[in-house]
C-alpha cells in the first residue's frame, strides 16, 4: 500500500498493488479493479476488472494498465485522472459531482446510482469530478477525471 505523505500541490490518495489474474484481457488505465471474492482463490491481491454484479469486491481504479498475470497499481483513495465509463446505448452528460459505480461492462463506471443505493454498494464509488458531455453510443468509451472512495 502506498499513503502519499502530504503535499500542497497533489491531492492525497492511497494506492494498492494488484494482481490481475482476469483471463479477458488487461485491467486498462481508468478500468475499475475488484478483489477476487470466491472461496479458495481470495488472497487479497489477485484481481479482476470490476462488475456491478460483483461491487463487494471493488478496490479501485487502475492508474496503469496492468497485462494478465502481472502486477499494478490501483486508487483505493484519491484524485485519478482517468475513470472509463460504460457504453450504456445513447448520449449521456457526467457532470462534476455524480457518483458514478461499477458498470454492466467489465472495468468501466455509469452514473445512475440514487442516494438510497450507496449503502447496497458499501459505500464504494467513485465522484466524477469534471463535467464532460459525452456520446457514448457506440464502443468507443468516454474518460472523466474522479475521486475514488473504496477503502
Amino acid at each position: 500500500m502506498i499513503i502519499q505523505m502530504l503535499n500542497r500541490t497533489d491531492p492525497e490518495r492511497v494506492q494498492i498493488q494488484v494482481k490481475n489474474v482476469d483471463g479477458s484481457g488487461s485491467i486498462t488505465t481508468g478500468f475499475g479493479a475488484m478483489l477476487v471474492t470466491a472461496g479458495a482463490s481470495i488472497d487479497g491481491i489477485s484481481a479482476v476488472k470490476s462488475t456491478a454484479a460483483r461491487v463487494k469486491g471493488f478496490v479501485g481504479v487502475a492508474v496503469q494498465d496492468i497485462a494478465i498475470n502481472g502486477f499494478g497499481l490501483v486508487t483505493a483513495w484519491g484524485f485519478v485522472n482517468s475513470v472509463q465509463l460504460s457504453n450504456v446505448g445513447t448520449s449521456i452528460t457526467v457532470t462534476a459531482g455524480d457518483t458514478l459505480i461499477p458498470g454492466a461492462v467489465a472495468g468501466t463506471f455509469f452514473s445512475s446510482v440514487t442516494a438510497q443505493a450507496m449503502s447496497t454498494l458499501l459505500y464504494k464509488y467513485v465522484v466524477g469530478a469534471t463535467t464532460v458531455p459525452v456520446d457514448i453510443s457506440n464502443l468507443n468509451q468516454s474518460f472523466v477525471q474522479g475521486v475514488v472512495r473504496a477503502l
